[in-house]
Parts: structure tokens; C-alpha cells; sequence
């Protein structure tokens, strides 16, 4: 199984929120509507959906391992 380590570039976030409906133990939407991570580190595959669901590109989730992006 492995683990991921999740970015989320908030100058680029929206508010657009689907990686909060694909993914709501690990992100959500702050006070001002912009997404902010409720866990750094998981080995949740949500976060690869979350990422790619993004359409502002603004999650990145990298391999901890090998430090790889993978979505």
C-alpha cells in the first residue's frame, strides 16, 4: 500500500470543491471557501481522485517514498 504526502497551492485553489466530495477526510474548504488539507499524510487513494478532479490543478499528491508526484 502506499502513502501519499498532499500539497494544495491555495493561490491557485477556487473554491470549485470536488475534492471535497471525493475526498472529505482529507480536505476541506476553509472559512474564506478555499481548500486546505485536514491531513498531510495518508495512504487514502481519494487523495489521487481529489487531485484529478481539481480543475485548477491546485493538489498535488507525491509518493512518500520515493518522493514522486503521482497525481
Amino acid at each position: 500500500m502506499n502513502n501519499f504526502r498532499i500539497q494544495i497551492d491555495r493561490s491557485l485553489c477556487s473554491g470549485f470543491g470536488s475534492c471535497i466530495d471525493l475526498a472529505p477526510d482529507l480536505i476541506e474548504l476553509d472559512a474564506s471557501g478555499i481548500a486546505a488539507l485536514r491531513v498531510g499524510e495518508t495512504d487514502d487513494v481519494a487523495a489521487l481522485d481529489a487531485a484529478e478532479s481539481c480543475p485548477m490543478g491546485a493538489i498535488a499528491v507525491f509518493e512518500l517514498d520515493s518522493e514522486a508526484q503521482v497525481a
